[in-house]
């Protein structure tokens, strides 16, 4: 697998430009003809948090072992799940969309899914600057000392963008022999959502199997490294960061693997 890893790294760091140049359409073709343009990437996170901060601070009040502001609370945990659902949604797709390209063009197959997690990145990125501004303002307001753990961030970024290439590597290629592979992750992510720590913190869950369970998601301790350094100030503990690097090398090893598996067949089966 470690030699699928660094020849699809290679792969791709040679078709760079190219990879560049796909972005850039990509992500000129979503917004084009649109009103708000780019402000839609900011405007999608920002209508979610305000429903759930509606809905679990007003009709279900959220349990949160928590100093920040709910809403800055909960804006953390959704900006980085709304990278990691968007990208594996389109992911599910990216092949079939680009079929002409992959039969006709000499264009490696693994371009499109890069292509598709680095789009999603950049959207990511753009509501970024509202995250920080809220969490300099939250402890300007507290008296509390400058949050200098957001100089950390992209430690926690670097683990996002790992385990959602590697995921999207796997859906891109498994997508292409199973055509309802979106439909399950879209019913996966439902039930995924509520069993990660956005809403609430592990604390808030009476110790038993529902709170080991959560403490084993994978998606926990990247959701709780991102949260610490982007709005609570606090550097996570060690065995975050264990478990966050193994779950992101995991999930970029096996994605390599079966990318590598069904890689001659995609071109032929789009």
């Amino acid at each position: 697998m470690e030699g699928s890893l660094s020849h699809l790294l290679n792969s791709l760091y040679r078709k760079k430009a190219l990879v560049g140049v796909l972005v850039s359409r990509e992500l000129a073709a979503r917004y084009r003809g649109t009103v708000l343009g780019y402000f839609w990437s900011l405007l999608n996170p920002m209508l979610l948090l305000a429903v759930y901060t509606v809905v679990f601070t007003v009709v279900i009040p959220a349990r949160v072992d928590s100093q920040v502001p709910y809403a800055l609370f909960l804006f953390a945990g959704l900006l980085p799940w709304l990278f990691f659902t968007g990208a594996l949604l389109d992911a599910a797709t990216v092949l079939p969309d680009n079929g002409p390209l992959l039969k006709k063009v000499m264009i490696e197959p693994e371009v499109f899914p890069a292509v598709t997690v680095l789009s999603h990145a950049v959207h990511h990125l753009l509501a970024l600057p509202v995250l920080v501004a809220g969490t300099v303002i939250a402890h300007l307001w507290a008296g509390s000392p400058f949050p200098w753990t957001l100089l950390l961030l992209p430690a926690a970024l670097f683990l996002w963008l790992a385990t959602v290439g590697g995921l999207a590597l796997a859906v891109a290629a498994l997508a292409v022999h199973f055509r309802d592979l979106k439909d399950l992750l879209h019913n996966l992510f439902a039930l995924w959502f509520f069993l990660t720590p956005i809403i609430y913190t592990p604390s808030a869950i009476p110790v038993g199997w529902l709170r080991r369970l959560v403490l084993a998601n994978p998606m926990t301790p990247l959701v709780t490294a991102y949260r610490s350094l982007a709005v609570e100030g606090q550097l996570p503990p060690a065995e975050v960061w264990l478990w966050g690097a193994a779950v992101a090398g995991l999930c970029l090893l096996f994605g390599t693997w079966v990318f590598s598996r069904l890689r001659e067949s995609l071109a032929e089966a789009v």
